[in-house]
């Protein structure tokens, strides 16, 4: 009872105080609605907040130091408020857009109806919400393929020209990649050039995919390209070209085809389909990624003479592989084994492709003066040569534990030292008089064995000549060893090799092209590889795979100079530390780059020890 008497007392006191003076009284007045009054305050004050947030401004007496609520992430991103527009402002917004930042990766739209303000400036005397998630409207239509950008929400016509001929454009690797995912080009590491063998591809593509052929990089091939639509590689009936011309003369090769007319007419329909018969493929008469493999198998039947048949006709060319000293056994008319290995070693000497077939090619061949006799030599590998290494360890010529099958530079340099004490023209290989020599009881023997350092024991000797005349003695003009080096060291062939293959820096990209002026990836290792005195046949990246002649190494640290790697769809020569010469389809040449890189990394499939 006594404090509510002191605190009404309290209160008449000060009423009576209050009224006293007018300003005592409006003091009375705010204390009676002093609730209602702090209200009203902070009411005005979120205003004033929310009004500075849509307007994009901070408030004043926000610090603007960077470190207050309004300099984050979310709170610096303002509100955009989507309106309908005219068409020339959506056009100029798309432009805007398109110029101000581009994206890696886009989805192309379609049609574009609605589209984001440029500047938006609130009305002050309009009540608005903003939208809170965009949502795509309904005239919205994705493509879903997602692609490299060309124009941010706009599509360009369909004739616009996006990378000219000899342009080089970030688009480009993109685009070559995407080519040799669909058989258009072979493996290789992508380039930003667009260059001939490029437009080559793009042309058979357009051809392939029903669009004007032009070879132009236009924005219609450009998206027909990374559609999920785009039809891989498949020459079929009526086409024509230089993918063509190249199916036609593997079935030439192969026997299926006469002729080759350069267009894929009825000749070319038939012998495909035998050959997809022959080989146990889906028979419809189109060159598609297994038909295209499969021609390059080392395993292809052909439609040919061949293991097992017999008759005149083998006997002739038996007769013929006899007297280029190929065939050692008497001719009998059967195709044996001694004949099938004949066939091969022929092949092989003639830079041909090695599958113990009797074809048209290999008969050709055969047939004509411009031909290679029988020599073993430098880096052959198989029975003969451990003959002839059991010869030369006989007469003491070389140490048992050098007989191997391995043609190597010490065989090489007790075959030199043998042809230059019985008198024979010294080039180190073993052709028809050194191996009839050889296996006499004439031959003169050794009087110490050939050891590894005495690399200089060779001399001069006389492989200069390039045996393309007939060749005397000897070599029966195995062909192709002028360049070859004479002094038996590994490091001296290794460094013949690579100036071999440099020489040829800048020589065109063709595809089956084997020198002297044009290569692929396959005819540049063949070519560089008989210039410098190895005899070795022409082989697509798929038959190295399956090599055996040589020494192998599947390890991409271990690959060392002079070394052959072979890739998924490509071979190349070691050139040094990480450095690799090659025959280049995406540059359109002959070119010297680092494999030291994730593509070549992710391609290596092994390399061969040629030397050693």
């Amino acid at each position: 009872m006594k404090k509510l008497f002191n605190a009404r007392s309290r209160e008449a006191s000060f009423g009576r105080a209050a009224t006293r003076g007018p300003v005592r009284r409006l003091i009375t007045k705010i204390c009676d609605h002093r609730l209602v009054i702090s209200c009203a305050a902070a009411a005005a004050l979120g205003a004033v907040v929310i009004s500075s947030v849509l307007s994009g401004s901070t408030p004043a007496s926000a610090p603007n130091d960077g470190k207050s609520a309004f300099a984050s992430p979310e709170a610096a991103v303002p509100t955009v408020f989507l309106t309908p527009a005219p068409t020339d402002a959506v056009d100029k917004a798309q432009e805007v857009e398109r110029t101000a930042a581009p994206y890696p990766v886009t989805l192309a739209l379609r049609e574009l109806p609605i589209v984001p303000s440029v500047k938006a400036v609130p009305d002050e005397n309009a009540t608005r919400e903003p939208l809170p998630l965009p949502v795509t409207p309904e005239p919205y239509e994705e493509v879903l393929t997602a692609v490299p950008d060309i124009t941010p929400g706009i599509m360009r016509s369909d004739n616009f020209v996006l990378v000219r001929y000899g342009e080089h454009n970030d688009l480009i690797p993109a685009v070559q990649e995407r080519l040799m995912i669909l058989w258009y080009m072979d493996q290789d590491e992508p380039t930003d050039y667009l260059g001939r063998v490029t437009t080559s591809a793009i042309e058979v593509f357009q051809r392939r995919n029903d669009i004007p052929v032009s070879g132009k990089l236009n924005t219609r091939t450009y998206n027909a390209l990374f559609s999920n639509n785009a039809r891989s590689y498949l020459c079929t009936f009526g086409d024509s070209g230089a993918d063509v011309e190249f199916i036609q003369e593997r079935l030439y090769e192969l026997g299926y085809l006469k002729e080759k007319s350069g267009s894929f007419d009825d000749a070319t329909l038939d012998a495909v389909k035998e050959f997809q018969q022959y080989n146990k493929l889906d028979v419809d008469g189109k060159v598609g990624r297994n038909t295209k493999e499969s021609l390059y198998s080392p395993d292809a039947k052909p439609r040919m003479l061949e293991y097992g048949d017999y008759g005149a006709q083998v006997l002739a060319y038996q007769l013929r592989l006899q007297e280029l000293g190929y065939l050692t056994t008497e001719p009998d008319g059967v195709y044996g084994t001694d004949t099938k290995m004949a066939v091969m070693r022929f092949q092989a000497q003639n830079g041909l492709i090695v599958d113990g077939y009797l074809g048209p090619g290999t008969c050709e061949k055969l047939e004509s003066e411009d031909v290679n006799g029988n020599a073993l030599s430098y880096s052959m590998h198989g029975s003969d040569v451990m003959n002839v290494q059991t010869r030369l360890y006989e007469l003491n010529y070389m140490r048992a534990q050098d007989v191997n099958s391995y043609y190597t530079s010490i065989t090489e340099q007790a075959v030199r030292l043998f042809q230059r004490n019985n008198g024979l023209d010294v080039d180190g290989k073993v052709g028809k008089f050194t191996m009839n020599k050889l296996m006499s009881d004439s031959a003169v023997r050794a009087s110490s064995p050939v050891l590894p350092q005495s690399s200089g024991s060779s001399g001069s000797g006389n492989s200069g000549s390039s045996g393309n005349s007939g060749g005397s003695g000897n070599s029966g003009n195995s062909g192709n060893s002028g360049n070859s080096d004479n002094s038996g060291s590994v490091s001296a062939r290794i460094n013949t090799f690579i100036s071999i293959a440099r020489s040829k820096m800048g020589s065109r990209y063709v595809r089956g092209g084997k020198g002297p002026t044009v290569f692929d990836c396959s005819g540049f290792v063949y070519w560089c590889m008989n210039r410098a005195g190895i005899s070795q046949s022409y082989m697509t990246s798929y038959m190295w795979r399956s090599c055996t002649r040589y020494p192998r190494n599947t390890s991409i640290y271990n690959v060392k100079k002079g070394d052959v790697i072979v890739y998924y769809g490509h071979v190349a020569i070691c050139s040094g530390t990480w450095t690799q010469i090659d025959a280049s389809q995406s540059n359109g040449k002959v070119v010297e780059r680092s494999f030291n890189g994730s593509y070549w990394h992710r391609n290596f499939i092994c390399s061969f020890r040629i030397f050693n």
